[in-house]
């Protein structure tokens, strides 16, 4: 579905990102990993046109979008969801909702009541907060309105950038349950995520970014088993984790 090819883009006199090529096929859901700096949201950035690349292709659905302007890369199906949710928080919830689907010129409006029943049915907390503000909204309830206004675009895929950022644990247990559920009505997803873990517990494969480069590219299960991103990406419980259990396994034997 979505194809970057060798991309390199720079941010006036300093190189962001170095030749990065990665691939997303379309129902998958693919992690873009990486610490603070890696790179991950220039890529987002760059495939829906916001920035442009100096060197390197990206093609959707067999299509050459390279330097399409974001305004014509949102209408051909790509959404974004950007670090931060940037709602408007003058307007209402059901007010910002609608504006997700104004890249949707042939949308009739039975499509787009749809996709908004859609929204109300994955996120009824949205349905029940319809007429309020956004600034009256909590942090969880601004990313499910975040997410809620990307789906109305009624993209083919669905660019996710840190949707876990700020989050208490249990909603980001929530957040990540409700991407897998996106994914699973049809959804392609390509989610840029720091919490390595979580994310890769739900995707398909996976990409590292490090300093502008894809150092690692792997099946999301032999990511999370490589030694690699347990030392630098997945955190020292990991070990700890693993030690316990290599120990109980050991007394087990005994």
């Amino acid at each position: 579905m979505l194809k970057v090819e060798g991309i390199e883009t720079w941010y006036g006199a300093i190189q962001a990102l170095k030749g990065v090529t990665l691939d997303v096929k379309s129902g998958e859901i693919v992690a873009l990993l990486g610490a603070n700096g890696a790179g991950k949201s220039t890529t987002i950035m760059t495939i829906t046109g916001i920035l442009k690349p100096l060197k390197g292709s990206i093609r959707f659905l067999d299509q050459d979008i390279t330097g399409m302007e974001a305004e014509d890369i949102a209408e051909i199906g790509i959404a974004c969801v950007p670090e931060g949710r940037r709602i408007f928080p003058g307007l209402t919830v059901l007010d910002n909702l609608m504006l997700g689907a104004t890249p949707r010129k042939r949308a009739s409006r039975g499509e787009i009541k749809n996709d908004l029943d859609r929204v109300f049915a994955i996120f009824p907390q949205l349905a029940d907060f319809s007429g309020r503000l956004g600034w009256q909204l909590s942090g969880g309830q601004l990313q499910m309105l975040a997410i809620g206004r990307g789906l109305m675009s009624g993209s083919k895929i669905l660019l996710l950038d840190e949707p876990s950022l700020g989050l208490a644990p249990v909603l980001v247990q929530e957040v990540f349950r409700v991407i897998k559920e996106i994914n699973k009505t049809g959804t392609t997803i390509l989610l840029v995520e720091q919490n390595a873990r979580m994310a890769l517990l739900i995707a398909n494969r996976g990409f590292v970014l490090e300093t502008g480069r894809v150092m690692l590219s792997d099946t999301a299960a032999n990511l999370l088993a490589n030694e690699e991103m347990k030392a630098h990406y997945l955190g020292a419980h990991t070990h700890i984790k693993e030690a316990r259990q290599r120990r109980r396994d050991e007394r087990a034997g005994a």
